[in-house]
């Protein structure tokens, strides 16, 4: 053993996945940070999953591009690489895009679609956003109570990703079920035959509908990845098709998620919300609740790509290694009062949306349905607040996204 070298003893002394941690995570986050803060968790199979909690350690970690990788391919030995082998074809159509690829790969890919997610596409959406977010608490006025998720929260960046993409409103709830299969079959129960039913549907669609687009330009995003070039290069179909899925899906988790934590933070935080109601910047609120308490728990995974101390510990070449950005936005070596709310922080260097060359394309678009969904919802209604007791919401579980399953509310 190296001098710098620790041997990891403390495995699985946490809870991460319970109920209850889901509820209130954060008291485990600072136990990590103090105790614990490159944690090594023994998964069922064996393997070693590395939880890292502090600020600094998440920020390294993220741009470490070199030690820490997204594609598991690049943590094998040359002997262990088959040239021959193809990847099964579900696993391009989910991997072949930036979120699980590596430079250079990650560059080209990266380059091609910052040609189509431009400020200005943003931009000329911002009013669309609007009267969608108009529209949709029009639908439920009368009523006097909602379920936030199933009636503002998800429905609002469902429509505008979609709409973004050019997909028709009447294929709009199939396109968001098959989008699903592939990237979360598990939470709906999906066999492997269902799933696969609904992943060949989903290419045969978007194959026509990129025939479509290159015949037949529109001004939307999926006719601006199919004309993306750089270098000479174009995205291949199973590109376009993975890219597809993946801005379906991140287009709209990251956002459902800011809302509903968002507003029950606000609703938990009324000297806040007065705050906020009062005129304080919507900007810096925005930014407040992505730190606070953010759409996403953990980054996706990166492994590690050989044996190395990281910092004392030993890893090995394979290793699973999740930052946990939750956590690292409470850390109070980076943030004054880190447990506190405060809308109208400045300087507000949140890891909501991660850091580094994989920093979330989709971020700008993010805040700004965040921030027409906070000022529309209690524009519309100031007396909003919570229809049942707090103990009885329930949050999603996984590793990944930090999300209610629902928030009703009355006013």
């Amino acid at each position: 053993m190296q001098p710098d070298e620790t041997n990891d003893t403390n495995a699985n002394q946490y809870d991460l996945f319970s109920r209850q941690f889901k509820a209130d995570p954060f008291p485990t986050f600072a136990q990590l940070r103090q105790n614990n803060p490159i944690y090594p968790h023994i998964a069922p199979d064996g393997s070693t999953i590395w939880y890292i909690s502090r600020y600094d350690d998440v920020v390294d970690v993220l741009k470490d591009n070199d030690t820490f990788v997204k594609n598991k391919q690049n943590t094998l030995l040359p002997e262990e690489i088959d040239p021959h082998q193809t990847p099964p074809f579900m696993h391009r159509l989910i991997n072949e895009n930036m979120l699980f690829s590596d430079p250079p790969d990650h560059t080209r890919l990266r380059g091609l679609v910052n040609q189509a997610f431009t400020p200005r596409r943003i931009e000329q959406m911002t009013p669309r956003i609007q009267t969608i977010a108009d529209g949709l608490l029009d639908a439920v006025a009368s009523q006097g109570k909602m379920d936030l998720i199933a009636d503002f929260a998800l429905p609002l960046p469902t429509i505008i990703i979609t709409d973004m993409l050019g997909i028709p409103e009447a294929n709009r709830d199939e396109v968001q079920d098959w989008s699903q299969a592939i990237i979360a079959p598990g939470r709906h129960g999906l066999s492997y035959k269902a799933r696969r039913r609904k992943v060949r549907a989903f290419v045969d669609y978007l194959q026509d509908l990129f025939g479509q687009r290159q015949r037949e330009p529109q001004d939307d995003l999926t006719t601006a990845l199919v004309q993306a070039e750089e270098a000479g290069e174009r995205l291949s179909v199973p590109e376009l098709s993975s890219m597809v899925a993946l801005l379906l899906v991140t287009g709209h988790e990251t956002t459902v998620n800011l809302i509903g934590n968002g507003v029950l933070t606000l609703l938990k935080h009324p000297e806040q919300l007065a705050l906020l109601k009062r005129g304080a910047g919507v900007e810096t609120a925005v930014n407040e609740l992505l730190r606070y308490d953010g759409p996403v728990e953990t980054s996706t995974t990166r492994w590690v790509r050989r044996d190395v101390v990281y910092k004392g510990h030993a890893m090995k070449r394979g290793d699973v290694v999740r930052v946990v950005l939750a956590s690292a936005n409470r850390d109070g070596s980076q943030f004054h009062h880190a447990d506190e709310l405060d809308v109208t922080r400045e300087n507000n260097k949140h890891l909501a949306f991660g850091h580094g060359i994989h920093y979330c394309l989709g971020a700008p678009l993010a805040r700004v349905e965040g921030k027409i969904a906070l000022q529309t919802l209690f524009g519309r209604f100031p007396d909003l607040r919570l229809a049942v007791a707090e103990s009885e919401l329930e949050w999603r579980s996984g590793v990944l996204f930090r999300g209610l399953k629902w928030l009703p509310l009355t006013w």
